[in-house]
């Protein structure tokens, strides 16, 4: 009897940035959503975050080689050092503005914020996320399928 095959790690992470991104569009029209968004953001989105760049993208450099591992070192500390400009903005100025009144100070700060989220989700499923499909060889994947079993069955 053979084991049961791992989720698709790549098909994981897509999913949980769908999810962001379908949960983030809806607490931008319906102030109400905004906590469970913050619930979301702070879980599941940022486990997935972690592993694409504490696992996916060290993977993706190891799979690589030369000119090709330098372009994909570009591309993985872009991502990161976007995500933790995201992260800090997040910290500092959006997640505080959700839990006062809403202003139209804070929604302009949130709709900046999300802007910038979309974005970074967009390359990061166009760009990344499937190159890492093409690339990973299965002991890679095997390993990225053992870390988004951290991730929430929500997304």
């Amino acid at each position: 009897m053979s084991a049961p095959s791992l989720p698709d790690p790549i098909d994981r992470l897509l999913a949980v940035h769908a999810g962001t991104r379908k949960r983030l569009q809806a607490a931008l029209g319906h102030t109400a959503l905004l906590p469970a968004f913050a619930a979301w953001f702070d879980g599941p989105a940022r486990a997935a975050h972690d592993i694409l760049e504490q696992r996916l993208f060290p993977a993706l450099i190891e799979s690589m080689a030369g000119s090709d591992a330098v372009c994909l070192k570009g591309m993985t500390g872009g991502l990161a050092r976007d995500r933790a400009d995201l992260d800090r903005r997040w910290r500092q100025t959006v997640r505080p503005a959700l839990g006062s009144a809403a202003t139209p100070a804070s929604a302009e700060v949130l709709a900046e914020w999300a802007e910038d989220c979309l974005a970074w989700l967009a390359r990061a499923d166009e760009q990344l996320l499937p190159m890492a499909a093409r690339l990973l060889d299965d002991t890679a994947l095997d390993a990225l399928s053992a870390d988004c079993g951290r991730l929430d069955d929500g997304a």
